[in-house]
């Protein structure tokens, strides 16, 4: 079993509770070998540094993964999963109707960009021609109104609204938005604005 049928199969034993990944592996193989042959395997040199910098140096560069599709609908078509300029560049010249700056919560590549780091340039690429909605991430009302300031006409709730379903089924997901909303609204008049239309770019600096 190669490629996309493994794949298939890691992620259907996620679905049903089950942890397939590498540190996964390094806990299993601790518990299967002797303390000599584990620290011999998976230590390093002196206090650990260069192994530390080998993760270090992976987790500083990020994929941008490229999607795009080439079917027609006369339906309305918004294109999720954009992360790269040019795929919203080219979704905006090929009559799109909006896209979805997406990472698909980091459940597709590990190691990908981070959708509020592809988000600007995305919508600086898109120059207003198309909505640009944003995916990913978003776990507050600050969260909302930092993908606002950077150009998102709006956002999408994934997660959140998950657990509010497990914990109190339909009273729980609205709970869950409502929370939202007021968070959101707190945030905004904290922040000096009075209406969403006031959000932009200079109500954030970046963190030391």
């Amino acid at each position: 079993m190669r490629g996309l049928e493994q794949q298939t199969s890691i992620y259907a034993a996620g679905v049903s509770g089950s942890r397939t990944d590498a540190m996964m592996l390094e806990e299993r193989a601790r518990e299967a070998m002797s303390p000599e042959a584990f620290a011999y395997v998976a230590g390093g040199a002196g206090a650990g540094a260069t192994i530390r910098a080998n993760r270090a140096a992976f987790d500083r560069s990020r994929i941008v993964p490229r999607m795009l599709r080439d079917e027609r609908t006369s339906l309305p078509i918004v294109l999720k999963g954009i992360l790269h300029a040019d795929d919203a560049r080219r979704a905006a010249d090929e009559g799109i109707d909006g896209v979805v700056v997406s990472n698909h919560g980091g459940r597709q590549v590990d190691g990908a960009i981070a959708t509020l780091d592809a988000l600007p340039g995305v919508v600086a690429a898109v120059d207003g021609r198309i909505p640009v909605l944003f995916d990913s991430g978003i776990r507050s009302g600050a969260d909302v109104f930092k993908a606002l300031a950077l150009g998102a006409r709006a956002v999408l709730l994934g997660r959140p609204y998950v657990y509010g379903l497990a914990l109190a089924g339909e009273t729980g997901v609205r709970e869950a938005v409502t929370n939202f909303l007021a968070d959101f609204d707190l945030t905004m008049g904290l922040a000096g604005c009075a209406s969403v239309a006031e959000i932009g770019p200079e109500a954030l600096t970046a963190a030391p």
